[in-house]
């Protein structure tokens, strides 16, 4: 076994556990979407353990996804340097504005569970509607970079042959996790993190690519 393999390998066990991570962050007994923006009135119910878990789902899988995309770009650097560089930037940026991203999406309904118990339900919302103005900037430039950015970039770098990989394997990437999720979310099955399961994808890639 090659490193890459085992990194693979390391890489979809660690994507599992990032893509488990949003189930917390759902309302209970649903299949809406998260709640980027805002307060979810279900939050002062829900106990509080689910964000912690939530947290450190995302705390122990995130890195794996990142490791795996970084040896990506180490592979493709050997053929094509510009999509290397693009791919490892993009990491580089997905790693502290998707932990940052998630931190927020649970602090937010932990601080939500304190505040309306102490002040009204508007006062409370208010509060936490303040986080906005400065959490979303990062929270978008992570879904840029870890949906967009590293689809098109892996993409780019199968078809022109700068990974040495089937041409099928371009739908191994966040983007071609939603055409695997998305159909069973309309069927009604509560389905794990789209990206979580896009890292999942991207080290099924690596270990192709490595073997």
């Amino acid at each position: 076994m090659n490193s890459y393999v085992a990194w693979g390998i390391f890489g979809i066990i660690s994507g599992f556990l990032a893509a488990f991570a949003d189930v917390p962050l759902v309302m209970p007994n649903q299949s809406e979407n998260i709640n980027l923006a805002g307060v979810c009135p279900w939050w002062a119910d829900a106990t509080s353990k689910r964000f912690k878990v939530s947290f450190w789902l995302s705390f122990l899988g995130q890195p794996g996804g990142y490791i795996v995309m970084w040896l990506l770009a180490d592979m493709i650097s050997k053929e094509n340097t510009t999509l290397a560089c693009i791919l490892k930037i993009v990491t580089l940026l997905g790693c502290y504005t998707g932990l940052m991203s998630h931190v927020v999406f649970c602090l937010k309904p932990l601080l939500y569970q304190k505040l309306c118990r102490k002040m009204s339900d508007d006062e409370s919302k208010e509060v936490i509607k303040a986080i906005d103005p400065i959490f979303n900037p990062p929270m978008y430039l992570a879904g840029v970079m870890l949906w967009l950015g590293i689809a098109v970039t892996v993409i780019a770098a199968i078809l022109t042959g700068a990974l040495p990989v089937p041409k099928w394997c371009a739908f191994l990437n966040p983007i071609g996790s939603l055409i695997v999720l998305m159909p069973l979310k309309k069927c009604g099955v509560r389905i794990i993190g789209a990206l979580g399961f896009g890292f999942v994808l991207l080290s099924v890639l690596l270990i192709i690519a490595g073997v």
